[in-house]
């Protein structure tokens, strides 16, 4: 225990920050917010936009999940304060001097909240908006961007607005302090038209003109609402289809020529935001929003986001801790985010990133059909091959078939893999019946080799998965069985779902090894796969996956008891499990410190700081994401069949296997999904996919051999 405290010590000691160096540039910065804007409005400036204006920006596509529902003003406060974010209803900012509902809004903002204002925008909801986000378990702090720029002196202004019948403010957001004040105007720059939506425009001579006289020596925050766009998408249904685009492209062109008047007048960095998409895009779940950005003297490109590892997603987060560099401000702990980084590409790089987002886009459209299915033919599979197995006839035809049919689903991870990207090639179905139809031909093909057959499945699809994490996830990342970038849960690594089938996997291999005679070749070997697996799972340049690697540890810690046979008193145990989960806890600190920042490493920096409420609300939203996973996932059914069976196989049928390796590797295997689900986030998954290998593998172990004895 003292080698174990001193070590404790030692670790804590290493200097750990999350604090990044400020740009000593301060560049002054002009943001022009879309609301509603989405990739549609996108492809139309590639086909028929400026070509030369929309070359020389860096492009990306924004993630815009907030806390909780979607909300439109969820999606803003978030962008604006940089960390995941709930709104409140009636939410907007306001002149100071309009009246709404027969009162003064000064009034009304100096009665809700206390303060003497003098600011020419207010925003009279602001205490409850805190409050809100205050009781989330993001602990969004509304109006701190907006303090980081008054504390540094950096003037700032705010004009646009995007009203319809009624008002709706949301460029206000990202300059309010936490006062819920702001400089700027919003009335005098829209203007009536009764051709537009709403019979309102953009007030665009006098928006140009204020922009100019606003840019003065020094650093500067100018952002702009341009709400023609949402006006417009607020009358779509009411529309005939011509009138629509019609008014859309005449819109459209007005944004363009706004941005390129700015752009050829004035030295300053332009940023074209879409804090959220319409709601006719988000019905058609295109839910990326496009972000960007114009800097003279540079030619364009696209963006690449530390906290996704991806140069075409983005997340909301990132905006401001952005906008704090690019501005020379000092990075605090605060900042989840990373600033984004531009990356110059040679290509066109707006038609690269929307084959990127439709890409995306139809795996987000269809992943649910897909993994419903998948998952409700791997429960009903598993029911079936366990009446077979225990009930059924012990004929060689019925042998031959289960496992064709084991084999095909064991192989189906790697289809998943290989294929990923046929489905924006060809339909759904059709990528359904070649991932059928490889698996089918696999299984039937790999079964004439038995037992070998298995071991030949599952290294291969180890070593694609390994490789495609390797070289950035390619496959991974846009592979059903991967993780989601327009859900938002996770962007790189190994995610949830192959997280389970890793292990379990890395520990049927170790059943092979153990049956090497040679008692070094077979020991080192087995620590090579071992301790690999923890490297690859902890390490946050690979896996990137603390639940995992957790899970792992101990996994192998039970499974090195069991391997050697090993008997240990009750409290002897309980110290050994202690120990274990300390030095795992203490080795993947140490992985994040050589590799690149990832959300491990910040909940670390969290927790050396002292920030204990960080972890605890961290664990708590984990814990809430398995519960509502449990209640509403179609992964609860492979997971509930999958345990059942479990319980089955442990103590009614018992492991009946001569070979000692077998039998670890079934009781290791339950013992690791129970893990699994207990700590990792989206745990139902991971234990799912865990247990189902578990259990597939065991049931091919069984007929090879009944197949043998006949």
């Amino acid at each position: 225990m003292r080698i174990i405290f001193l070590i404790c010590l030692f670790v804590l000691s290493i200097p750990y920050s999350v604090e990044a160096k400020p740009n000593d540039s301060g560049n002054s910065q002009i943001v022009i917010i879309v609301p509603g804007m989405s990739f549609e409005e996108t492809e139309w400036y590639s086909q028929f936009g400026n070509k030369r204006l929309w070359d020389q920006a860096y492009i990306g596509a924004m993630n815009t999940k907030s806390a909780g529902l979607h909300s439109d003003i969820g999606s803003m406060v978030t962008l604006a304060s940089g960390r995941k974010s709930s709104s409140v209803t009636g939410w907007n900012g306001y002149d100071v001097t309009e009246i709404i509902n027969s009162r003064s809004i000064k009034e009304q903002y100096e009665q809700l909240t206390g303060y003497q204002t003098s600011a020419p925008i207010v925003h009279p909801l602001i205490a409850e908006l805190q409050r809100e986000n205050e009781r989330t378990l993001y602990k969004s702090e509304v109006g701190q961007f907006g303090d980081r720029l008054k504390k540094e002196s950096i003037p700032t202004f705010t004009m646009g607005t995007s009203d319809t019948n009624e008002q709706h403010r949301f460029a206000t957001l990202l300059t309010m302090d936490n006062r819920g004040e702001t400089n700027g105007t919003l009335s005098e720059s829209v203007i009536p038209d009764p051709s537009r939506a709403f019979g309102l425009k953009m007030n665009t001579e006098w928006m140009i003109q204020h922009v100019n006289s606003v840019s003065s020596e020094g650093p500067h925050f100018i952002v702009i609402e341009w709400g023609d766009i949402y006006r417009l998408q607020q009358l779509k249904n009411q529309m005939t289809e011509s009138s629509y685009v019609e008014q859309s492209q005449e819109a459209l062109v007005e944004l363009e020529t706004f941005i390129q008047t700015i752009h050829d007048q004035s030295d300053e960095e332009i940023w074209l935001l879409s804090p959220f998409v319409n709601k006719h895009a988000y019905v058609k779940k295109q839910q990326l929003a496009p972000v960007y950005n114009w800097t003279r003297g540079e030619k364009g490109g696209v963006f690449y986001s530390e906290t996704t590892r991806r140069t075409d997603v983005l997340s909301n987060i990132d905006i401001v801790p952005t906008f704090v560099q690019r501005l020379g401000l000092s990075s605090n702990d605060y900042d989840l985010g990373f600033p984004l980084i531009k990356t110059p590409t040679t290509e066109n790089s707006s038609q690269t990133l929307l084959r990127s987002v439709d890409q995306s886009v139809s795996v987000f459209e269809s992943r649910a059909l897909v993994l419903s299915i998948y998952v409700s033919s791997l429960a009903i599979l598993l029911l079936a091959v366990g009446c077979f197995t225990w009930l059924g006839s012990k004929k060689d035809r019925s042998q031959i078939f289960l496992q064709t049919v084991l084999l095909s689903a064991l192989s189906s991870p790697l289809w998943f893999l290989v294929l990923a990207g046929l489905e924006t090639k060809a339909s759904v179905w059709v990528f359904i019946l070649t991932l059928i139809t490889c698996s089918v031909i696999w299984g039937a093909v790999l079964r004439i080799f038995a037992d070998v057959g298995l071991a030949m499945t599952i290294a291969v699809t180890l070593i694609v998965l390994v490789i495609d994490v390797v070289t950035g996830s390619t496959l991974l990342s846009h592979s059903y069985l991967g993780y989601d970038p327009i859900i938002g849960a996770r962007y790189y690594g190994i995610g949830n779902e192959y997280v389970g089938i890793f292990i379990s996997f890395m520990f049927v291999i170790t059943v092979y090894v153990s049956r090497i005679h040679h008692v070094w070749t077979r020991s080192l070997l087995l620590v090579f796969i071992l301790g690999g697996q923890l490297l690859f799972l902890g390490s946050s340049q690979l896996g990137a996956n603390a639940g995992g690697f957790l899970s792992a540890g101990l996994a192998t810690l039970y499974w090195l008891v069991l391997y050697r046979n090993v008997t240990f008193t009750a409290k002897k145990r309980l110290l050994l499990f202690i120990t274990t989960g300390v030095g795992a806890i203490l080795f993947l600190y140490i992985l994040q410190l050589i590799g690149k920042p990832s959300h491990i490493g910040t909940a670390f920096g969290r927790l050396f700081a002292g920030d204990i409420s960080f972890i605890a609300d961290t664990i708590i939203r984990k814990l809430e994401m398995n519960v509502k996973l449990f209640k509403h996932s179609n992964w609860t059914q492979l997971l509930v069949t999958s345990y059942l069976l479990a319980g089955v196989i442990l103590w009614w049928k018992r492991v009946r296997f001569n070979e000692l390796s077998k039998q670890v590797f079934i009781k290791t295997g339950v013992v690791c999904s129970i893990i699994l689900l207990l700590i990792n986030d989206s745990g139902v998954v991971a234990a799912a996919t865990s247990m189902f290998c578990v259990i597939a593998t065991y049931f091919y172990w069984i007929q090879v051999e009944e197949r043998t004895i006949l």
